[in-house]
């Protein structure tokens, strides 16, 4: 990976980058004594949402304050993640702190002992620069060669992950340099991302507007029997004892696939399993009525199977628009779990889903509803590409900024032979 950098660049252990970490403290849920304090603990959670609340929903907990002195979150710290993950997600994921994310803030912050505190040696690396190297070990999965697996954990071996020789530019102005270039790719991401959520919050709010709160039906609309409005069909999986099932073109939908924002699924049927099972049109509304994501909800985008957890509707287009049908249940979710048999599995069976009664507006309206819908969904499906490019573009700028190869040009530098 570090073959080949420029001799301007030099060598160290990570170790010596850093001046001082230490494991986070959960502390206590309430304080147990005048020796504890209050303090807003960054857990996982807040870590995927970091750059768009910095740590507002951290959770409130007590501890001593002599834990607190030693873990208090200060500016240009670095938090990084030793313990989580999943199979599918490593651990190592970090963020930077910036003083002016913990102006006017209430309390101080420290972290969980899922996580350590680094404190970075600033006269020899700039900690945004080592923040972007800890993302690039992760993006790139070089993360894994410091982790170890248990049963649904995975661990950070940290003190393997410190001993690691980091190679990086031997002044601080060509680190500020690539970290400057960096920012600007990670906002390209960031922005290309508010879009997109500004865009799908803009559909629910324009479906309230136009029509109120349908669960209590402020608006007063006609009300129907959901099985009033189409076919209501429940779904089956074709025997796995048969063959030649699988593995063919047509989407074969379970709870799983639901509100991925993704036109692609995990599984498909042959032909010959598309008649084992049951199949309803492009357009028609799925909504899970069993187990514990009842309520979701989404829409075939093709002609699809499904299995029985999911109920769908191929609704009567001279009464219902399919793209309304879709919003619709959307924000009649909590209807659906509140409609369920509240036992082991909650489960809301056919009969009583198709009897459910639901507010509809006239086909017009629905109509042009959809229009503005089908509009902003088709600039939501723009921005997505436009993201994937800003993702590769950044994981491009990364792999230069660590192989030497983004600020050659300016900072010169022949290669090490």
């Amino acid at each position: 990976m570090f073959e080949n950098l420029p001799k301007n660049w030099k060598e160290n252990n990570l170790k010596n980058l850093i001046t001082y970490y230490i494991g986070g403290d959960w502390g206590e849920e309430s304080q147990i004594s005048n020796d504890y304090e209050p303090v807003k603990i960054i857990r996982a959670t807040d870590i995927s949402s970091w750059d768009k609340i910095h740590g507002k929903n951290a959770q409130l907990r007590y501890l001593k304050k002599g834990s607190i002195e030693k873990r208090k979150l200060e500016n240009d710290d670095i938090v990084i993640e030793i313990s989580g993950g999943s199979p599918d997600q490593p651990v190592g994921r970090t963020i930077v702190i910036k003083e002016e994310e913990f102006k006017n803030k209430d309390y101080p912050y420290s972290c969980s002992n899922f996580f350590r505190l680094l404190k970075i040696n600033k006269a020899e690396v700039n900690p945004e620069y080592l923040n972007y190297y800890f993302k690039f070990l992760y993006k790139t999965k070089i993360i894994e060669n410091y982790q170890s697996n248990s049963t649904n954990l995975r661990n950070l071996k940290f003190k393997q992950f410190l001993s690691q020789k980091m190679k990086y530019p031997s002044t601080l102005q060509e680190q500020e340099e690539i970290v400057k270039v960096l920012n600007a790719a990670s906002d390209m991401v960031r922005l290309r991302k508010q879009c997109i959520q500004y865009a799908q919050d803009l559909i629910p709010a324009i479906f309230q507007e136009m029509f109120g709160l349908m669960i209590e039906n402020t608006n007063e609309h006609k009300i129907f029997k959901i099985k009033n409005l189409g076919n209501v069909i429940t779904g089956t999986t074709p025997s796995s004892k048969k063959e030649n099932m699988f593995g063919g073109t047509i989407p074969f939908v379970t709870p799983g696939d639901l509100e991925n924002n993704k036109e692609e699924y995990e599984r498909y049927l042959t032909e010959e399993g598309a008649k084992n099972s049951r199949m309803v049109r492009a357009g028609s509304t799925f909504v899970c009525c069993i187990g514990a994501t009842i309520g979701k909800v989404d829409r075939a985008y093709l002609n699809s199977c499904f299995n029985q957890q999911i109920n769908a509707i191929e609704w009567n287009k001279e009464q219902v628009n399919d793209i309304f049908g879709l919003y619709l249940f959307r924000q009649l979710s909590p209807l659906i779990r509140a409609k369920a048999s509240h036992t082991t599995l909650p489960i809301l069976n056919k009969g009583n889903f198709e009897n459910i009664t639901i507010p509809i507006p006239l086909l017009e309206q629905q109509e042009l509803f959809a229009q503005k819908a089908i509009e902003i969904e088709n600039y939501i499906k723009e921005q997505q590409e436009e993201l994937k490019k800003s993702e590769d573009l950044f994981l491009s700028l990364l792999h230069h900024a660590f192989t030497g190869e983004l600020t050659r040009h300016k900072f010169g530098g022949e290669n090490e032979k």
